[in-house]
């Protein structure tokens, strides 16, 4: 079962029943409604259950965000959350900017590069940040296994349809967007699989796949908080 669809599905279930309850007279609308936060801390339970890259991070913020909420909207704390959201966010931001930037010299070593058609010296790596701007990288004809891109208030485009995969078909992108966008070519024999949490911003599929003899997979995770990610072409 899909957990955040899942929590989402019953929390409208139950604010739907409460509206109706409260449309017929009975009054319990208004107070059903003051419990809303608990669908964050549910959410933020999820993600440090499934314990996926960089997920404890964006699951502490939920709760903490959560439970903050759900007191001021029960009166047990009287202070404004809202005013803190702004330097909230910037923490989130660079706290994640700090993580991606102390884990990037260990990013693909993971990677096997026993066979790799790339001649010694040159990076299979490419690193991509956009803060206020943008930033472009062309892959040429040499093997690409990894890279990562942040962007904030700006805009990467990362060009891989010349490269080639590694004798393992995988490659991989970590992405952090806010307010901003992603956009990667890829050859059309390539298939993309998305592991990338959007946050009141989107993740697009525009490939248009052929069949090819080998399985050729590139892997996109991360998260878009008010911006996008694209993939084509």
């Amino acid at each position: 079962m899909n957990g955040p669809r899942f929590i989402l599905g019953a929390f409208l279930v139950v604010m739907g029943a409460a509206w109706l309850l409260d449309q017929m007279g009975l009054g319990l609308g208004h107070y059903v409604m003051r419990f809303w936060p608990v669908i964050l801390i549910a959410l933020g339970l999820v993600m440090l259950q499934r314990g996926r890259r960089h997920g404890p991070l964006t699951g502490v913020v939920l709760i903490i965000v959560g439970a903050w909420l759900l007191l001021n909207t029960l009166g047990w704390v009287m202070v404004d959350p809202w005013a803190f959201v702004g330097p909230l966010i910037l923490v989130v931001i660079g706290a994640r900017i700090v993580m991606r930037a102390s884990s990037s010299r260990s990013f693909p070593r993971h990677l096997d590069n026993s066979t790799s058609s790339t001649p010694p010296g040159i990076s299979e790596h490419a690193t991509l940040f956009g803060f206020l701007g943008s930033s472009r990288r062309r892959w040429g004809q040499g093997t690409f296994r990894s890279a990562e891109a942040t962007c904030v208030m700006g805009g990467c485009e990362l060009d891989l349809r010349d490269a080639m995969l590694g004798a393992d078909g995988i490659a991989s992108i970590e992405v952090f967007v806010f307010m901003g966008g992603v956009k990667v070519f890829v050859p059309p024999s390539w298939t993309i699989i998305t592991h990338v949490t959007p946050v009141m911003g989107g993740v697009e599929d525009k490939t248009r796949s052929v069949p090819s003899s080998g399985t050729q997979q590139l892997i996109i995770s991360g998260m878009t908080m008010m911006g996008g990610v694209e993939v084509s072409n």
